[in-house]
């Protein structure tokens, strides 16, 4: 019996797609330029100004735009993602039918295409007068596919398969997921604070620098994308509507509180807990809601102030450099560039100490080039043993149009090379190879 049921269910499914590729793929035109197609709707996006998603969940969400602004009003009130947004608004606009499988009089069981309970369904209010719903139901055997119908039409027809995930949207899908609101070019500091953790870090004139618990250089690419996905990151999961019971969470005592200073006012970030699906609960103290994060925001936000350090030894690069001081020993040598007064001309370099003299363009180059290309591999804390106390090196490198400059200092110890910009703490360590390239580009100069 099992045998004769399998065979049956195996013809049932067979006869559907020999119909489905009677009646719609044999229909298709020959080989040349496609027939335009039909469109689902007769209205722009910016026409738009309500939707209402019902998933195949069941989930149903609620949007208006009012002034051009997506608001989420059901099943509660509140910010967009407007990304998502846009683009379902964009796609109900451009929708077009793939192929009409079915008329009025030849569809009144829409229950063939499982649209008798539609999967999904988005309805959309335009300002032009249109009201409709747009009802999605299976896909067709091939699976390429999806049947669909404008509510009242009885008129079936397909749209593409992967409309299905830009239609198929929960109210997660389509609420605000940020974790934090704020926009990069309003900060101006960044504060993380822990249990063994406290770092601050501050952004003046587009420069970031450590202030605690090191006063040092910060490393511009670091700062920037710790805050740039502070300000992109998305939320994994909503765990609660409300912040009644933090201590479940682990941010009644939070493992991290991380501030992000906007001027007159902050966004702060709380971590808590861990879950056992790889994420960590979270808030946003401007918000009465309990969220996911990534694990991975958590490990770039435990650094190691070491990590925030500028790697690299100087600020300034080839092409901004105005003038070079290098003492080494008793030997001093002094370099300034000379701008160019005509047109076609390029600028030069000239040598002012001890001897004045041209120096070739590429020689120059290079040693500007490798200087400023050294960076730290690690740092110390202390600058004992590290030649320090009596430098080899010193060089003073003037940088800018404002006439911004930078003195380091480089001293060595067999072989390990270590150096210090201006009054930074510690000492970084250099790649001893990168520090004798550079030594050599200083003697071929002459």
């Amino acid at each position: 019996m099992r045998g004769l049921r399998s065979t049956a269910v195996l013809l049932v499914v067979a006869l559907g797609l020999g119909a489905y590729i009677y009646f719609v793929e044999s229909d298709r035109p020959p080989g040349g330029t496609p027939e335009p197609r039909d469109m689902a709707f007769d209205f722009e996006s910016d026409d738009i100004t309500r939707l209402s998603v019902t998933a195949e969940s069941g989930d149903r969400t609620v949007l208006e735009k009012t002034d051009d602004r997506w608001q989420l009003v059901e099943p509660f009130a509140g910010a967009v993602d407007v990304t998502e947004v846009v683009a379902l608004s964009s796609s109900l606009a451009a929708l077009e039918m793939q192929r009409v499988v079915a008329e009025p009089e030849d569809a009144a069981d829409l229950t063939a295409f499982g649209l008798g309970e539609p999967r999904i369904e988005v309805g959309v209010t335009t300002t032009t007068g249109t009201d409709a719903r747009l009802l999605i139901g299976e896909q067709t055997p091939t699976g390429g596919d999806l049947y669909a119908t404008v509510a009242g039409s009885n008129r079936v027809f397909l749209i593409s398969g992967y409309l299905d995930g830009t239609f198929n949207k929960t109210t997660f899908d389509l609420r605000d997921k940020t974790i934090l609101d704020f926009t990069r070019d309003q900060v101006d500091s960044l504060e993380i604070t822990g249990a063994d953790l406290a770092i601050r870090l501050r952004q003046v004139d587009n420069r970031w620098s450590l202030v605690h618990p090191i006063e040092a250089h910060a490393d511009l690419g670091v700062t920037n994308g710790l805050v740039g996905r502070l300000s992109t990151g998305q939320m994994a999961a909503i765990e609660a509507e409300s912040t009644d019971a933090l201590e479940s969470f682990g941010l009644d005592t939070p493992r991290l509180t991380v501030t992000v200073g906007l001027g007159s006012s902050a966004a702060t970030l709380l971590i808590g807990d861990a879950t056992p699906a790889g994420t960590v609960y979270a808030r946003d103290t401007a918000r009465n809601l309990v969220f996911t994060v990534s694990e991975s925001l958590l490990t770039e936000l435990e650094q190691e102030v070491d990590e925030y350090r500028r790697k690299n030894l100087f600020a300034f690069r080839p092409f901004n450099a105005t003038a070079l001081e290098i003492d080494r020993d008793d030997e001093r040598w002094k370099f300034e560039k000379v701008e160019a007064t005509a047109e076609g001309e390029a600028d030069r370099w000239r040598r002012t100490t001890p001897n004045e003299g041209d120096v070739e363009p590429n020689v120059m180059d290079d040693l500007l080039a490798k200087l400023s290309n050294l960076r730290a591999e690690s740092f110390v804390a202390s600058r004992d043993g590290t030649g320090l106390d009596a430098p080899g090196w010193t060089m003073l490198v003037t940088f800018d149009e404002d006439g911004a400059q930078e003195r380091v200092v480089v001293g060595r110890v067999d072989d390990e090379v270590f150096a210090v910009n201006g009054d930074e703490p510690g000492a970084a360590r250099l790649n001893t190879r990168a520090w004798d390239d550079a030594l050599e580009a200083l003697d071929a100069r002459e």
